[in-house]
């Protein structure tokens, strides 16, 4: 498989929030980069990290251009991060401050066959 189709699987698989097949396309002592400055490091925390951020701010990607050094060693995506504020959903008022579309960016790294990072750039919600 070619490393856009890789790619282009990982974000398919966070799309569908299919974790456990998104994972599978790291290497064990992976790294994940959020936009919050969360960092963990290896599959059950990258899983459960990124799960809950996605979940959690209903994040989904498209409008996806994916580039690649000529290494093959980084993949850029530029892409739109769409979701929905849900950090009042406990709040008195119940207001989750509605959808959002955003510019991001995602890179991914490999040495191998298999992923070894994974960072989220987003622009911040005005």
């Amino acid at each position: 498989m070619s490393l856009k189709d890789q790619t282009l699987a990982v974000i398919d698989a966070l799309n569908r929030r299919d974790f456990d097949r998104l994972i599978a396309a790291f290497e064990e002592d992976a790294v994940l980069d959020l936009p919050d400055g969360i960092r963990v490091i290896g599959h059950a925390s990258f899983r459960d990290t990124l799960s809950a951020y996605v979940l959690r701010h209903d994040v989904s990607l498209a409008d996806m251009v994916v580039m690649i050094d000529e290494a093959e060693m980084r993949v850029a995506v530029e892409c739109t991060l769409r979701g929905s504020d849900r950090r009042g959903v406990d709040a008195e008022n119940g207001n989750d401050g509605g959808p959002y579309s955003l510019p991001a960016v995602m890179v991914f790294a490999c040495e191998g066959e298999a992923f070894n990072r994974m960072s989220l750039f987003a622009a911040i919600r005005p």
